[in-house]
């Protein structure tokens, strides 16, 4: 009888969360870490930024393009779900090196994974072959879409040679024998889709006022590639708005 009495409650349930679920509307867990073991990560406590002049020299937009996706701040990570498949939500460190991160793995090369994350200014895609474990890798998510020949629009991906990496890029800002690094930082104009939105959000400043604070903004650039005979291992391509 308590099983009968239960059944009608369960559909219920089903079917409020039904339309939900095909709306894309359902949150999905957000797990918490309390380590840096994610050593891929270019937002890690232990990550060493390079201690170099930033060149002020512009990479082609489709170096941040992958899957459909383009490499913004406002990357959603409900979108990458939608397209990729459900995978929770990895969180880790605090202010400057807090950050969000939601991993898939190749169905066809489990080796093979592709990463976004999120931190307080950057943006970040990782493309990984290969490597060691780090706890929270067993919720980065199979995805059939994810293969060793994911790449991004100018055809970046894991097993290309250096040679090939400089031909998209161009020659590297810092390298060893085994890492190439592109290190950027640019001024760049507003786009006027983005000012128009921005006048509409502060009404209140003068013409003059907006202008300066909204004209124009800082982008850094940092891309690095690693190696392993000569083979592309790993791939970190950040983007991070400045004032």
């Amino acid at each position: 009888m308590r099983n009968n009495l239960c059944f009608p409650r369960i559909l219920t349930i089903v079917f409020l969360l039904c339309p939900l679920l095909l709306a894309g509307q359902i949150k999905y867990i957000t797990v918490r870490f309390e380590d840096h073991s994610d050593w891929w990560s270019v937002l890690n406590e232990s990550f060493k930024s390079p201690h170099s002049k930033r060149l002020d020299k512009d990479l082609d937009s489709k170096n941040f393009e992958i899957e459909g996706f383009s490499l913004d701040y406002d990357l959603s990570f409900q979108s990458v779900q939608n397209k990729l498949g459900h995978a929770d939500i990895v969180e880790r460190g605090d202010a400057s090196t807090g950050r969000q991160q939601i991993c898939y793995v190749s169905e066809q090369n489990p080796d093979t994974h592709l990463i976004f994350e999120k931190g307080e200014l950057n943006v970040v895609l990782y493309m990984i072959a290969g490597g060691k474990h780090w706890d929270g890798d067993a919720l980065c998510a199979k995805s059939a879409a994810v293969t060793a020949s994911t790449s991004t629009a100018s055809g970046l991906r894991v097993g290309m040679t250096d040679s090939e990496l400089e031909t998209i890029l161009g020659k590297p800002d810092l390298s060893t024998n085994d890492k190439l690094i592109y290190f950027r930082e640019l001024k760049k104009k507003t786009s006027p889709s983005e000012l128009a939105k921005l006048r509409s959000e502060h009404s209140e400043m003068s013409e003059n006022e907006f202008q300066e604070t909204y004209d124009s903004y800082y982008l850094d650039i940092y891309i690095e590639a690693r190696f392993i005979s000569s083979k592309l291992t790993y791939l970190a391509v950040s983007k991070a708005e400045g004032d």
